[in-house]
């Protein structure tokens, strides 16, 4: 039990993503967690809903359009599935540290590159109820609307950063852009997550800031059935999976005792040059790769 209060202004707004929208908004809950949304009073937070686009014509896919609202019973099982979602990616991500750590810890060298440590947000659902008689045909008790209640990023002045995307098991950074070498690492934790759960799931859609991430998706094989991960699980990017990878220094360390699926000159080139050598065109004008 608690008071949430939703910023629903423009100067509330967040963003805008694919299905969701994202306000800023205050919790207070009477009994509050040790961490994570609500755990102190008034605590900022990020309050998300699903949404669906209207557009001017019944045919118009494309142009200018409108947000609308699920019904309460849509909106529910649509961020149920969402939570579910956040609830997964945590624990494939304790799983890939925990492989990691083991792999290190059991190694007679230590690795030849520093491990990132990254977290997802804490988040949960949350249902508000009529209070009383405020609106016609509203129930005293009864649910009037859900949310999706997620810890708030504060990047410090970083920007927000889509690393990978559900559509594709390759970086969407390039060597010489802000934060190529976390999104190598991240690659290399979907080929742990893809090997250790018998080449079914794995991560995408890692997104955030460098140490918080946010909004994440699970894809899942076509042979899995059932789908319990929502909209953005593209089944074709997991079967495509060690086609289209492309191992690098992380997946290549022996400790680690991964299948290399791709290693190729185009990939050790790449590395080289994040690693300061020169490339084909990174250093062309002898400028610097960049200025943090």
């Amino acid at each position: 039990m608690g008071e949430l209060i939703v910023d629903t202004s423009p100067q509330g707004l967040i963003g805008v993503g694919g299905f969701k929208t994202a306000h800023t908004g205050w919790l207070t809950l009477m009994a509050p967690p040790k961490i994570g949304p609500g755990s102190v009073a008034h605590d900022k937070i990020v309050v998300k809903r699903p949404y669906h686009k209207v557009f001017a014509t019944p045919t118009t896919t494309t142009g200018p359009y409108k947000i609308a609202r699920y019904s309460l019973i849509d909106e529910l099982s649509r961020l149920f599935k969402e939570a579910n979602i956040l609830y997964w990616a945590k624990s494939l991500l304790k799983l890939t540290y925990d492989f990691i750590d083991h792999c290190v810890a059991s190694s007679s060298e230590p690795p030849p590159f520093p491990i990132p440590r990254v977290r997802f947000v804490e988040g949960g659902l949350a249902l508000a109820y009529f209070q009383g008689d405020r609106k016609p045909g509203g129930k005293t008790g009864s649910t009037r609307a859900v949310f999706l209640l997620e810890e708030f990023i504060d990047g410090d002045g970083e920007d927000f950063v889509k690393f990978i995307h559900n559509m594709d098991a390759n970086p969407l950074i390039d060597y010489d852009e802000y934060g190529y070498d976390l999104v190598v690492f991240f690659s290399f934790t979907q080929h742990i997550q893809y090997a250790k759960t018998g080449k079914l799931a794995f991560i995408s859609d890692y997104q955030g800031a460098t140490t918080l991430l946010t909004d994440p998706q699970i894809l899942t094989h076509p042979d899995g059935h059932l789908d319990i991960f929502g909209d953005g699980n593209i089944e074709t990017t997991v079967s495509q999976f060690e086609k289209e990878h492309i191992c690098n220094k992380y997946c290549k360390w022996p400790a680690f005792g991964l299948e290399v699926y791709m290693s190729g000159e185009e990939e050790d080139e790449l590395e080289a040059c994040a690693d300061g050598e020169d490339g084909p065109e990174a250093y062309a004008d002898g400028e610097e790769e960049r200025e943090n």
